[in-house]
């Protein structure tokens, strides 16, 4: 997974910069098809201090682009919660690709059962003369 980083009136320091790559690094566990991470952070002193940082974090996908933003008092508050909303944005998605598994493997063997009905092994299928 890529990881680009845009960073407005903020400086990181590499103690900081490690943090946050390891928590996005962590959403590989929920899935595998990430191709690329985006995190824009941005500092905005005119906001009150328990909103001064704002994250947002992008994730794209094979199908899909998860996207979470937060405004935070500092930068570890701020990515401690973008993970988590993305994090549930990973678990949702785990769980539509699996209904979608489960439902096409029913619909597989429901035709199987349904073939073996009508058909015998062995036997061709062509009228015979």
């Amino acid at each position: 997974m890529e990881i680009k980083y845009f960073f407005q009136n903020v400086t990181l320091s590499g103690e900081l910069k490690d943090y946050l790559e390891e928590k996005i690094k962590k959403l590989n566990r929920f899935s595998d098809k990430i191709w690329e991470a985006k995190v824009d952070l941005n500092h905005n002193a005119s906001y009150a201090k328990s909103e001064a940082f704002t994250l947002e974090l992008v994730l794209k996908m094979p199908d899909r682009l998860l996207e979470a933003s937060v405004r935070a008092a500092n930068i570890q508050e701020a990515v401690d919660k973008v993970e988590e909303k993305i994090r549930k944005q990973l678990e949702h998605y785990r769980g539509i690709r699996e209904s979608k598994k489960r439902l096409i493997n029913k619909f597989v063997r429901g035709t199987k059962a349904i073939s073996s009905l009508f058909f015998k092994k062995g036997e061709d299928n062509e009228d015979e003369e």
